[in-house]
């Protein structure tokens, strides 16, 4: 028999795109599956729509918390209550492909530990953006990624290249690894400790979901930078895989000082100026459009001085938020 993969739906007070979730995760055209819901929110909309897909489907469990957990918890939770043995992962506002287990399922041999594929982009009125799509696959390496086993799947990992809401899981993977729930990108941290382990990856380059972009996403305020950059810093790699590493981190250590610099958290920003992977010269001129010659400068100020001239200096600069903000 099939076996049973579990499709994790966590889920804050977004109604409309979540029953589109569910939707397309009961299309779905293997036959052995299970929908988990979580809800994070309080919106009666959201409860109604989860407890109505349940009453016609019994393949759908739907769970409210008794709290907001915060995102990564809440995936934490799902993994824990999932009954299959493998899961996927998706956001509230994506969408699955019908084919999607179909074919990630049967790539899933006893040393596989994640089966992945592409993934369109869509926008908030679920249309897909072409050009978008094509931009994000070449961003991660997607682009040039052999079908089948990934050769060196660390590196793959420091270049983002496996998307969580493509990706069919171990479950007891989940479970063990778990996410680190003062990340807002726990999926960026979890691939890489798995592809540390030296986990096979393969890779199933068809376009089998649909990812949503839009202003509402949980992580369009920007990432929590200064938390992932301390999370990755310590992490060893191999020599050639550090080239990677520096290149993912060094903008978002730039990044991680102006967040704290914005909220006067200066020894915090002191730190990170120290990390190792901050950039200097030539690459920190290539990241920074103020230079860190300002965020040092700031840094070692008191908070009352340094954070009303290093906002000043960014308004005057225009700079938008972004992982290359400084």
């Amino acid at each position: 028999m099939s076996p049973l993969v579990s499709i994790l739906i966590p889920t804050l007070n977004r109604p409309g795109f979540l029953r589109e979730a569910i939707d397309s995760a009961l299309a779905q055209t293997y036959p052995n599956f299970e929908v988990l819901v979580f809800d994070n929110g309080t919106m009666a909309e959201t409860r109604a729509v989860g407890e109505d897909v349940m009453r016609r489907d019994n393949r759908v469990r739907f769970h409210r918390n008794e709290r907001n957990l915060g995102m990564s918890a809440n995936f934490n939770a799902l993994a824990d209550a999932a009954r299959g043995e493998c899961a996927v992962a998706i956001g509230d506002d994506d969408r699955l492909l019908p084919e999607f287990l179909a074919q990630l399922v049967p790539r899933m041999e006893p040393r596989v530990r994640v089966v992945f594929s592409n993934q369109y982009l869509i926008d908030a009125s679920g249309q897909r953006l072409e050009e978008r799509t094509k931009a994000h696959a070449r961003r991660y390496g997607r682009d040039k990624l052999p079908a089948g086993v990934i050769e060196h799947s660390d590196v793959a990992a420091w270049r983002l290249s496996f998307p969580m809401s493509a990706s069919l899981l171990r479950t007891a993977d989940l479970r063990r690894l778990r996410f680190r729930e003062e990340l807002n990108t726990p999926d960026v941290d979890f691939f890489i400790r798995l592809a540390q382990e030296g986990a096979t990856f393969c890779f199933v380059p068809q376009y089998l979901m649909e990812y949503r972009v839009h202003s509402a996403a949980e992580t369009a305020g920007g990432l929590w930078t200064e938390q992932l950059v301390e999370c990755l810093s310590p992490y060893e790699v191999r020599p050639e895989v550090e080239v990677y590493k520096r290149e993912f981190l060094a903008p978002m250590v730039v990044n991680a000082v102006s967040r704290c610099l914005q909220r006067g958290e200066m020894e915090r920003a002191r730190a990170l100026l120290r990390n190792k992977y901050y950039p200097s010269g030539t690459q920190l001129a290539l990241s920074s459009s103020l230079g860190g010659w300002l965020q040092g400068f700031c840094a070692h100020l008191p908070a009352s001085l340094g954070v009303p001239i290093y906002r000043a200096a960014r308004r005057a600069r225009h700079v938008g938020a972004g992982p290359r903000d400084c």
